[in-house]
């Protein structure tokens, strides 16, 4: 997935598992999520983001 298609608010899948985008990094192309049953977030490189499957 390319880091200009990451958006806040949208949802991503990641190899560490699914989250909601708070914020993005373009510079240092990472990514921090906020899974839905925990309150911290965790941030991500843009290789970890998986594309959606079909």
């Amino acid at each position: 997935m390319d880091i200009r298609e990451v958006r806040p608010g949208m949802i991503c899948h990641t190899t560490e598992g699914s989250g909601y985008v708070l914020e993005v990094d373009v510079n240092n192309e990472v990514v921090l999520l906020q899974r839905e049953d925990e309150t911290i977030p965790f941030q991500v490189h843009v290789s970890d983001l998986l594309d959606e499957l079909d």
